[in-house]
């Protein structure tokens, strides 16, 4: 067994704040070899109903993964979505279209929007709530000049050194306004149409009803 795995998929462990259900242990062992043998662009998604522990494994990821070289960025894509997730992880987190795009004034004062450049190197860029992030068609296009966001999140992480890609979310939350279902949920969609090499896992025990029932 990699030695580089063993000590990461230990400190997750170790750092879970109580004993994992076989599926949030398989899900940190996958992303663990994820971070351990992907490069750069690759994206991991992780998918999975309310309760079931998404947000206990990105509170592990941001505290564990800096002390073994790998920094974290949260993103989620509204306000309100990275206010939830900066407070559970303890960790600022971002708005997608913050982080991702900078601003630029045309003829007349217009401003329209660029991709920036990822200055980051060595860094998990993790999405939350990834289910509302649109492709073609959906409402990005309207307020961003027909730019696809899905595209433009994997081609700003991808355009970083080392960096890489966690997208986390939920089949029953509602896809982006103006689409039927969420592209970035769909393993299907990464792979065909963003040639992506991207890895899976979806977590389906709800744990979190049962520890706070009577």
């Amino acid at each position: 067994m990699n030695t580089e795995f063993s000590r990461l998929l230990s400190a997750f462990l170790a750092a879970f704040p109580h004993s994992p259900t076989p599926g949030q242990e398989e899900a940190l062992q996958r992303i663990a070899n994820f971070i351990v043998k992907s490069t750069t662009g690759d994206t991991y998604l992780l998918k999975g109903y309310a309760g079931t522990g998404k947000t206990t494994i990105i509170s592990v990821l941001v505290k564990t993964l800096p002390k073994h070289g790998v920094k974290t960025v949260l993103m989620a894509p509204t306000g309100r979505a990275a206010k939830v997730m900066a407070t559970y992880s303890k960790k600022n987190a971002f708005t997608i279209h913050r982080k991702i795009y900078r601003p630029k004034r045309g003829d007349g004062n217009r401003v329209s929007y660029s991709l920036a450049q990822n200055q980051n190197t060595n860094t998990l860029f993790i999405v939350d709530e990834a289910s509302m992030i649109a492709d073609k068609g959906g409402l990005t296009e309207i307020f961003f000049g027909g730019q696809n966001l899905l595209q433009d999140l994997i081609d700003f992480v991808a355009s970083g050194e080392n960096c890489r890609l966690l997208l986390v979310g939920d089949n029953a939350q509602l896809p982006p306004v103006g689409q039927v279902e969420s592209p970035a949920l769909d393993i299907r969609n990464l792979t065909r149409n963003y040639g992506l090499r991207a890895g899976h896992y979806e977590l389906t025990e709800v744990v979190r009803q049962i520890k706070d029932s009577g």
